[in-house]
């Protein structure tokens, strides 16, 4: 089969790409043609051409890359909307491209710096179309559902929440700045120095310390208006394309197509499939013998919608004294500071980041994995990291979570956010060390990158031979 994949940069690590990479890799290996179409937005592929282009590619992996250079799109389009919906550069790009390609199938996995039309312009071609929905872009800007005041978002129920949510981002200015950058890191940062000292004259020093991809507050009551509007049309045309264009939107856990339906996406437009992993292909499921003090985990990224901050409240809160805390993923230090402050004595280790290439001595480093995220986590991969050593999970009792983690049996959940209900969960496994063995021996068989691949194409070539759509 010829599959054409939509997602994000495939030399990435970390999030959607540690599941796309491996499985257009697997494809390959299956004896298919693959080619992957991704923007360059989020690592910031921008130069003084200024026209958006392909650069197509086959040095570092089995499969053709194609590489939209100078996007329309900017990585977060906050204020702009309607970018998620059209891009026509990009538009004419894709289908020049598609034309070239002759794909069988296109599946899209990631619309990062790529508009959501890329769907109904392959349809249209008459080509099958499958997404796989790993975060909620197609209902969130934001993509993980956290409000401005960071706190858990259950969807874009509210026009005016989203308008403050989402706010502005000067697109243009940022294209700029990383052009400069990327032409001449001598003038860069000479002229950011310079902005500095303007900015300092003009803004507070709180405004400052915004990052370029965190949106401003609207300007004005017309502007904030005209948000509102364009987030409800960005909305709909979301949940009409999930329900016109694809054949199946690819649910990776039950909360996933609970969440689209709630806001209008069919049912039979929907289907529940677990996503494989690559590091499943070597699972261990033997006994592990316990450290001493014992080892409570924690990795994949230190943020607050990741919990950290519910997790460094709750070691404060256990009884039980026999244990420490190793913390592993990049970290930025002034959170880590705040969420710490007048903990500094708890046991608690931030080891910073980590390749891939480094997972396997970490997990030998670590009796329980907390997972404490406040937002709701489709299938985070930290899940079959962890049982991929047999690690059993603490984690909360949200998003894909439930899925994967059957409460008292492989491990434990709790209520999001409550990190006193984290501490009693942890209390009684400390107490009693051999839950911690017993729910080693009871975590899941994974599915493998090989067992999805396999479940993939089967439902590529159901719904070629049946020339109909598949669910």
């Amino acid at each position: 089969m010829r599959i054409l994949m939509v997602g994000n940069d495939p030399h990435d690590i970390g999030g959607v790409v540690n599941y796309t990479r491996p499985l257009a890799l697997k494809f390959v290996e299956m004896g298919h043609k693959v080619f992957y179409f991704y923007s360059g937005a989020w690592n910031r592929r921008y130069n003084y051409l200024f026209r958006p282009y392909l650069r197509i590619h086959r040095r570092d992996f089995s499969f053709e890359c194609a590489e939209l250079m100078n996007s329309p799109n900017w990585t977060y389009n906050y204020g702009n909307p309607l970018l998620d919906i059209h891009a026509h550069q990009t538009e004419k790009l894709f289908i020049k491209y598609m034309e070239k390609i002759k794909p069988d199938v296109v599946h899209v996995h990631s619309r990062c710096g790529l508009p959501a039309s890329l769907i109904e312009i392959a349809s249209n071609h008459g080509l099958r179309v499958f997404t796989t929905i790993h975060v909620y872009g197609f209902l969130c800007q934001k993509r993980v559902m956290i409000d401005h005041h960071g706190m858990p978002c259950k969807g874009p129920s509210d026009a005016d929440k989203c308008a403050q949510c989402t706010g502005y981002v000067d697109i243009k200015r940022l294209k700029h700045t990383v052009r400069l950058e990327n032409t001449s890191k001598q003038l860069f940062t000479l002229a950011k120095s310079l902005l500095g000292i303007l900015r300092k004259c003009s803004r507070s020093k709180k405004s400052d310390q915004r990052s370029s991809n965190d949106p401003a507050p609207c300007k004005g009551i017309a502007h904030y208006e005209k948000i509102k509007a364009k987030l409800q049309e960005r909305l709909d045309y979301m949940i009409h394309a999930m329900n016109t264009y694809t054949v199946t939107n690819l649910c990776v856990s039950t909360d996933v197509k609970r969440t689209l339906m709630r806001y209008g996406v069919h049912e039979d437009k929907l289907l529940v499939q677990h996503i494989g992993s690559s590091i499943a292909e070597n699972q261990k499921l033997n006994r592990r013998t316990l450290h001493t003090p014992i080892v409570i985990g924690n990795i994949g990224g230190v943020h607050h919608y990741k919990g950290t901050h519910v997790l460094v409240e709750a070691v404060k809160n256990i009884k039980n004294k026999n244990f420490i805390v190793k913390i592993f993923g990049k970290y930025d230090q002034a959170y880590v500071e705040s969420v710490m402050q007048g903990k500094e004595d708890l046991p608690i280790e931030f080891l910073g980041k980590y390749q891939p290439t480094d997972l396997f001595e970490i997990l030998k480093q670590v009796d329980i994995m907390v997972l404490p995220s406040i937002c709701n986590d489709t299938a985070p991969q930290t899940i079959f990291e962890s049982y991929s050593a047999g690690i059993p999970i603490v984690a909360s009792d949200i998003g894909g979570f439930p899925d994967f983690i059957k409460d008292g049996v492989s491990g434990c959940l709790f209520r999001p956010g409550d990190s006193q209900d984290l501490a009693d969960k942890l209390d009684k496994v400390l107490t009693d060390p051999q839950k911690i063995e017993s729910f080693s021996w009871k975590v899941p068989k994974l599915k493998t990158i090989t067992d999805n691949a396999l479940e993939l194409v089967a439902l590529y070539k159901k719904c070629i031979e049946n020339n109909s759509i598949t669910t």
